[in-house]
């Protein structure tokens, strides 16, 4: 009879462990998933840490729009816009331009 106790309980144990093992593997998945979950948690962060920087930067800029004359017009310049009675001088590169002028002489 000892020797059945001790089949019993060895029966017992394995079934313990591969009911473990089984719930194991069934936890894989949701580990995976979870680390994933995490990654894009990370990338979605940084990405919103970016456009709070972007934000932050626009919004400096409105506010010298509204305070700086000067910020105004530097921008305007750069758009090519000009004040009434002001010239824009444009310099161009004379190899370019010969360049320029001899196609438009062969067509």
């Amino acid at each position: 009879m000892n020797h059945w106790s001790l089949i019993y309980r060895f029966v017992w144990i394995a079934l313990a462990v591969l009911l473990l093992a089984g719930m194991g593997f069934m936890f894989v998945p949701l580990i995976q998933q979870d680390r994933e979950f995490q990654r894009r948690e990370a990338q979605l962060t940084e990405t919103i840490e970016q456009h709070e920087q972007e934000i932050r930067q626009l919004r400096i800029k409105q506010e010298r729009f509204q305070t700086d004359p000067d910020f105004v017009e530097r921008i305007a310049h750069d758009m090519g816009l000009i004040k009434p009675n002001e010239f824009i001088f444009r310099f161009v590169d004379e190899e370019h331009d010969e360049g320029t002028d001899r196609r438009q002489n062969e067509d």
